[in-house]
């Protein structure tokens, strides 16, 4: 069983992690579809817009999406509602795309994965260092072949380390008051050294998880060498205790201050949430809704088709945090959250390229 501070990660999450479906489809019998109308009304005040009803999308402007005010209903206290939109789309809707079987694609612009004493590693082939002898990294969380896939797709040459564990195991106890981060450095540290024959050392990096990963993210985030994170990435994976508000705000304080440096911009941040509702915790809308909510913002109902049939229902930005909810509440719904990270990849290296400018102008 998986545990977090004051959660049982077992049932759905892990269900949905080890491949077997928990949840009995509760499909309306009127469900709006990838190609719901624009909203007539306008967006709300100081979000960006292009025409009208049309919200830029700050993790990629060439992409907006459409407001949806119109077709919503306010569900009251919305930071504890649970999730709408309880149906999911089949293959045959999503293109012929089954989101939990995706191949890999074209690996050959990276190199073979090179095995650490905990996970592996990837990096793009004649990737360099930069004229300080850095390196940008990602460390992720729960998947391996299909994380790799989405950074092939974004066309960023980070460096790739997963670590991925069977479902009965815990990524907390990996990282709580244990070393481990700061060795999966030294170790890639020390391997791309030896690859490109010079000093090498880090520069950005981000933590990122899918699923039940994020609970090891909450475990590294507390120790003092991951103080330089500059990026956290949560796809579909953030849950605490339901009917404990205690429990419930511990569980989420980490990421609730991690929040506040990214919508000042001075760190990264992106959540993404299905419409999944576990019967045991909290779901991942419900502790997105709360991150929103200690920003003193609120989520602006949007629609948007999405790679691997993804149908985009909400969004927020402040800063350089984001939140980015999607209808679904199934397995493939759950795997098909994945495709999240080729955006969050992209506007890292957005991101960190600004970084670097300022830095060495």
């Amino acid at each position: 069983m998986q545990r977090a501070t004051g959660i049982a990660l077992s049932g759905a999450v892990l269900a949905l992690v080890a491949g077997a479906g928990y949840l009995e489809l509760r499909a309306p019998p009127s469900v709006p579809r990838l190609a719901a109308a624009t909203a007539a009304r306008p967006a709300p005040s100081g979000v960006a817009t292009t025409r009208a009803g049309t919200l830029l999308d700050p993790l990629d402007p060439e992409r907006p999406f459409d407001v949806d005010l119109a077709t919503r209903t306010d569900a009251g206290n919305w930071i504890t509602a649970r999730p709408d939109f309880q149906y999911s789309h089949s293959a045959a809707a999503r293109g012929g795309v089954e989101p939990c079987a995706v191949s890999e694609g074209d690996t050959s612009g990276f190199e073979d994965w090179v095995p650490l004493a905990q996970g592996h590693f990837s990096a793009p082939r004649g990737f360099g260092l930069d004229t300080q002898g850095r390196f940008d990294l990602v460390i992720h969380l729960n998947g391996d072949a299909p994380v790799r896939r989405e950074l092939i797709l974004s066309r960023q040459p980070f460096v790739l380390y997963t670590l991925t564990l069977d479902p009965s195991q815990g990524y907390a106890p990996l990282f709580t008051g244990s070393p481990l981060y700061a060795a999966i450095i030294a170790q890639i540290e020390k391997a791309v050294a030896r690859r490109t024959n010079k000093s090498a050392r880090v520069g950005h990096v981000a933590l990122s998880a899918w699923s039940a990963g994020f609970v090891g993210i909450e475990a590294a985030l507390a120790q003092p060498a991951s103080k330089d994170v500059d990026a956290v990435i949560l796809i579909d994976g953030l849950h605490a205790p339901r009917g404990d508000d205690n429990a419930f705000k511990a569980q989420l304080k980490p990421f609730v201050d991690y929040a506040a440096r990214a919508a000042a911009g001075d760190r990264f941040m992106l959540v993404s949430h299905s419409s999944i509702d576990p019967p045991d915790f909290a779901s991942t809308t419900e502790c997105a809704h709360y991150l929103i909510a200690s920003l003193g913002g609120k989520p602006v109902p949007v629609r948007r088709a999405d790679p691997l049939g993804l149908e985009l229902v909400e969004s927020f930005s402040r800063g350089e945090f984001h939140v980015r909810g999607y209808a679904g509440n199934d397995k493939a719904d759950h795997c098909a959250q994945l495709a999240v990270l080729r955006e969050a990849f992209s506007a890292l290296g957005r991101r960190w390229s600004r970084l670097a400018d300022d830095a060495h102008p």
